[in-house]
């Protein structure tokens, strides 16, 4: 712990105000998670016995917050090897990723810890963590994935998540016509809800691996031959059942159409126009619409 006024900032670079308020806010809730780092300042070579290195952010937030004193790691470098140190962590730093952050919620929830605590640990908000551990709980890893990307609206992904296939899919419609979904993240969310229906929830993401897959063994892969035959065989007859049904419906519409009476009806009614496959239908049947 060394005196915030016994530190000099050198090269002072101007800052977010947005981000800066979050670190701040961050640091008056939880602390300094990391020190800052400084070099000694050789005696008559400066005005402070030290020189800050990388950390200005939060040294500024600490000042912000009243306190005297902070957290750092003093190394003994010279005046050059210090700039080029602050260069490079200016250029190494980078925002988490969105996949990292995701993985802290998940641990701290199984551990028990309230939407609200995990919110204050994280610098986030609560409905956000609340909206995660949902998704998180229910599986679904590949609008997780989608979030993250910034594909789709974290809100969104929990109300599909919620959602059966078709009230999705008007979901999706919904946010396309309000303007929320545009261009290529509608092609990419449509293909999660396809993904989904094939083959489930889940996917391969980094932060919710499943456990390693053993190998199949003969009497595995017999069952699974009897259920892809059986799955098969149930999509026969569902494509002869389908077959017989429009074969029935393409014999009541010639017959319709052959019937005078009720193509005056129709004119009558003013239902003249006729969908192209009717009258594709009629004109193979030798009939006039």
């Amino acid at each position: 712990m060394i005196p915030i006024a016994a530190i000099a900032v050198a090269n002072p670079r101007v800052r977010n105000a947005k981000i800066h308020k979050t670190i701040t806010d961050s640091i008056d809730q939880v602390g300094l998670k990391r020190p800052i780092t400084v070099r000694r300042v050789p005696p008559g070579q400066g005005g402070a016995p030290y020189a800050l290195i990388c950390g200005q952010g939060r040294l500024e937030s600490c000042r912000m917050l009243g306190q005297t004193e902070i957290a750092a790691l003093i190394v003994d470098v010279d005046e050059e090897t210090g700039h080029v140190m602050s260069i490079v962590e200016n250029v190494a730093r980078r925002t988490p990723r969105a996949v990292e952050t995701l993985e802290q919620v998940r641990v701290l929830k199984q551990r028990g810890y309230a939407d609200s605590e995990v919110a204050a640990k994280l610098g986030c908000t609560a409905s956000w963590v609340n909206n995660v551990a949902n998704l998180l709980e229910r599986g679904e890893k590949r609008l997780l994935a989608a979030a993250e990307a910034g594909h789709i609206p974290l809100h969104l992904a929990v109300s599909i998540s919620r959602a059966s296939g078709g009230e999705a899919q008007q979901l999706l419609l919904d946010a396309y016509e309000s303007g929320e979904l545009k261009g290529r993240k509608v092609t990419v969310v449509r293909k999660i809800l396809e993904q989904r229906e094939r083959s489930g929830k889940k996917g391969n993401t980094s932060f919710a691996k499943g456990p390693a897959k053993r190998q199949m063994s003969p009497e595995d892969l017999s069952k699974l031959y009897q259920r892809d035959v059986e799955m098969h065989r149930r999509i026969q007859k569902k494509a002869e059942y389908t077959q017989k049904s429009l074969l029935l419906a393409q014999q009541i519409f010639k017959e319709l159409f052959a019937s005078k009476e009720f193509c005056t009806l129709l004119k009558a009614e003013k239902l003249a126009s006729v969908p192209q496959p009717l009258v594709e239908l009629a004109q193979r049947g030798g009939l006039t619409r």
